[in-house]
């Protein structure tokens, strides 16, 4: 069966199930007014036929026969067109007082409705039937015997009826318009949501189709459309940043593993040319295996890089100190830039505790450290500080050399890509780009400045959190 998008919506079927709660409680709230009130009004009239009857019976007990019929003349003159009153002696049954027929009194409790011969003897069974729409009355009484007289005394429950009709009638007519509102309002509410799933619809679609570019609509009302729109714009943003990458990656391969495997084909085929020397072979061989290794390094690189970008190395992340890991790097790699004419410098050191994994970010530095090794011209001043600024922790790798061009300073970072005038020296072009990778797993970022002269190399990253009681304690 066809129906409306908006009466297929999840907003229309919630706004179905809460006006069912709805009904139910207005159903239940009416019922409960029926049953009290029917109670009530039952009462009262039971309550009033009580009193009269004691009224006769404490007559009776004071003054005889005649006290009793001195009250019933009283209560017969002074009773209202719904009251009704009966005395007749117990032995014949003779009509001695009372405004209804002998023929109707009754031991104990009674509610009948009166047939309609009842009225024929009776003015005011008469009048009474005339004020009600269906011209019956429903007699409630209470028949005793007083010494020798059976009295009964009643009232018309008719007015009972009436009201408890008028509760039901409230209650019907309550239910199916709570019924309708809820429909119409169910209604109006879904529109808003169905076209806000529809636009966010239209967008997947065009972003399906190829558009990486676009974004789900967000409104400045922040509700729960909006948050799930916000996270999965940033899931979208990730994806386009990766398969950006994933074409760079594959255009930088074609483009920088093409020479050295077409370099490694060219020697192979000028040795195979004419026989030569078994050192000439093993000179050959040795180039070869330089060159594999090169292309093996870039790959693995490249297999590093993907596995610290799909997040699995966070499971190792735990409380520590990135002074402490600078310090033992830097007592590592001091040697090494001395040997290559440099001096490396790493006394500014504050504490700076983070969440990290310490082999990766004393990967990121030792990157670092050795492409400024290589790149700067000896003898040059290297030097490595760490401070914390607010809720970061920031690493600085400082060089005086002839740093990088402004407009390529965001390029460098990119995967396999290399300066013109590096191209000479060894590498793949992925150092830079595994120290992004690992800046990025960190919830951090890098970023290439002036140094005037040389290059900064800054690495930001969010602090330790602290909790009420001092620090959080070390991952396990």
């Amino acid at each position: 069966m066809f129906r409306p998008e908006p009466f297929r919506s999840i907003s229309f079927r919630v706004a179905l199930l809460y006006t069912a709660f709805f009904l139910g409680s207005v159903l239940a709230i009416l019922g409960i007014t029926y049953v009290a009130a029917s109670s009530e009004m039952a009462g009262i009239l039971r309550s009033a036929i009580s009193d009269d009857m004691r009224s006769l019976r404490q007559a009776f007990d004071a003054g005889g026969e005649a006290a009793l019929l001195e009250q019933m003349d009283d209560l017969t003159e002074s009773a209202s067109e719904d009251r009704f009153f009966l005395m007749r002696r117990s032995a014949s049954g003779a009509l001695i007082a009372g405004n209804v027929p002998s023929d109707l009194w009754r031991d104990g409790w009674t509610d009948e409705k009166l047939p309609r011969n009842a009225f024929e003897n009776s003015e005011d069974l008469k009048r009474a039937a005339s004020r009600n729409s269906d011209g019956e009355v429903l007699l409630l009484g209470l028949g005793e015997r007083i010494g020798p007289f059976e009295v009964m005394i009643g009232r018309n429950s008719h007015v009972l009826d009436e009201t408890q009709e008028i509760i039901l009638s409230a209650m019907l007519w309550g239910a199916l318009v709570t019924t309708l509102l809820a429909l119409v309002g169910g209604f109006l509410i879904s529109i808003g949501p169905t076209r806000r799933v529809d636009e966010i619809a239209a967008t997947t679609r065009r972003i399906v189709d190829g558009r990486l570019d676009l974004r789900l609509p967000v409104s400045k009302r922040g509700d729960e459309f909006d948050r799930l729109a916000a996270d999965i714009n940033t899931m979208l943003a990730r994806i386009e940043t990766l398969l950006s990458s994933l074409k760079q990656v594959s255009a930088d391969i074609a483009h920088d593993l093409r020479t050295p495997l077409a370099r490694l084909r060219q020697k192979l085929e000028i040795v195979r040319r004419r026989p030569r020397s078994p050192d000439e072979y093993e000179t050959a061989i040795d180039a070869a295996i330089e060159e594999s290794d090169a292309a093996i390094e870039t790959f693995n690189a490249l297999l590093r890089i993907a596995q610290i970008e799909a997040g699995t190395r966070k499971s190792r992340f735990r409380r520590l100190d990135l002074a402490d890991v600078v310090r033992k790097t830097c007592d590592v790699y001091g040697e090494v830039a001395v040997d290559a004419g440099h001096e490396l410098v790493w006394d500014d050191l504050e504490p700076a505790e983070m969440d990290g994994d310490e082999d990766l970010l004393t990967q990121a530095l030792a990157n670092l450290l050795e492409n400024a090794i290589r790149h700067v011209p000896a003898p040059g001043r290297i030097t490595v500080c760490v401070s914390r600024h607010g809720d970061r922790v920031r690493l600085d790798v400082v060089d005086d050399g002839p740093g990088v061009p402004e407009d390529e300073r965001e390029r460098i970072f990119q995967r396999l890509y290399r300066l013109d005038h590096s191209r000479t020296t060894p590498g793949s072009g992925l150092g830079l780009s595994l120290v992004a990778a690992i800046a990025d797993l960190h919830g951090g970022r890098v970023e290439a400045l002036d140094n005037a002269p040389g290059l900064r190399i800054r690495i930001e990253c969010p602090a330790a959190k602290e909790t009420a009681g001092g620090r959080d304690h070390e991952a396990v």
